[in-house]
């Protein structure tokens, strides 16, 4: 891997790393909002989210452009072709793997933390707030 594509890797996950609007994971902890155990569950799907979607999604056409350019720039080398159509296909595998395990993962997460939520389902892919039960009903 070249020095450039490296350094357009680190620079894009350290900007999705500081972006202001990912700075709260931490769904607790600050004055009058003691952390409780909805909270880890909470940050663990946050933490999952994050993942997938802000990384996984920001790499990903990345790596369709740099195997794009690699496509058109191989003047007739079957090596360079063979290349860039393995990019576009792991990359294709890869997101499928991702959001499949994201998928497995949340659905779990959200299963386990169902006994702390006092028994209230919400939609596969919601969580309830923490801030709506009493402090005694939390585990």
């Amino acid at each position: 891997m070249s020095k450039f594509f490296k350094f357009v890797i680190i620079v894009l996950i350290g900007v999705s790393l500081a972006g202001p609007a990912y700075a709260q994971l931490v769904p607790c902890g600050e004055e009058g909002n003691e952390c409780r155990l909805c909270h880890f569950w909470q940050l663990a799907s946050r933490i999952i989210n994050f993942i997938t979607f802000n990384l996984a999604l920001a790499i990903a056409p990345l790596l369709f452009v740099v195997a794009g350019v690699l496509f058109l720039t191989s003047e007739g080398n079957e090596q360079r072709v063979t290349k860039a159509r393995s990019i576009f296909l792991n990359t294709v595998i890869g997101l499928v793997i991702v959001f499949c395990s994201w998928l497995m993962v949340d659905t779990i997460i959200k299963t386990a933390s169902g006994g702390s939520f006092n028994n209230i389902v919400p939609a596969w892919n919601q969580f309830p707030p923490c801030s709506t039960y009493a402090p005694e009903q939390a585990y």
